[in-house]
């Protein structure tokens, strides 16, 4: 399988296979790689027993993991090993699609962003407490145009210093648009110069992609 959406903790980087076997038992792992002047290496994996997510968005609190599922909309906690804490869904319209999941840290809270499925190129941040309750410190909808509109949109999501870093797709490339947190006005929109990247996480001031082929490689300097 390809690798899906990256997150940096505790020294390493977590992601996990893109699954679309639908088979029962143990079809998706937490993967665990490391960097050396060689490049990204896989150093442990771990079990996860889900099955036929597809794209798992990830992100981490500094302790433990969250992903949400693109395919399902289920949102899953698990440890750094592996072990399940549960699986939920948000209590939003079936409408919007999972696009990206953050971590906010001043607030010990997650920053979810979908998608509207019957309006593409509209989309929806909110700010939840890592429990998934029912309230939402932030909610809102706003436009992002000049991407992909069909099967794409935006996929990956990093948050750092009151900025967005997010990926999308424009004439079948790989952008990374960046966006104010607080007014989701667009910074910047780059073109990446690749159509294989999978997911974004931000370490040391720098910006890191996955790719299709299970490595991991610096992009650039925030």
């Amino acid at each position: 399988d390809d690798i899906s959406d990256i997150t940096y903790l505790n020294g390493s980087f977590f992601t996990t296979n893109y699954d679309l076997s639908g088979n029962a038992g143990n079809q998706i792992d937490l993967i665990s790689f490391s960097l050396n002047e060689n490049g990204s290496f896989i150093d442990d994996s771990f079990h996860l027993d889900i099955n036929g997510q597809g794209y798992l968005s990830i992100t981490n609190d500094g302790s433990d993991i969250y992903m949400q599922s693109r395919s399902t909309q289920l949102l899953f906690k698990f440890s750094s090993v592996g072990e399940i804490a549960y699986a939920r869904y948000d209590s939003i319209d079936t409408k919007w699609m999972p696009s990206g999941i953050s971590y906010h840290s001043s607030s010990d809270s997650l920053i979810m962003l979908y998608r509207n499925i019957h309006k593409n190129s509209e989309y929806r941040l909110r700010l939840l407490s890592k429990d998934i309750d029912q309230s939402s410190n932030k909610d809102v909808s706003f436009e992002v145009l000049d991407i992909d509109t069909t099967n794409h949109g935006i996929y990956s999501l990093s948050y750092f210093d009151s900025v967005l870093y997010m990926l999308a797709v424009r004439d079948n490339e790989d952008v990374l648009i960046t966006m104010n947190y607080e007014d989701l006005s667009i910074i910047s929109t780059e073109m990446i110069g690749d159509s294989t990247v999978m997911g974004i996480a931000i370490h040391n001031n720098l910006i890191y992609f996955s790719y299709r082929d299970r490595r991991i490689q610096k992009f650039r300097d925030l």
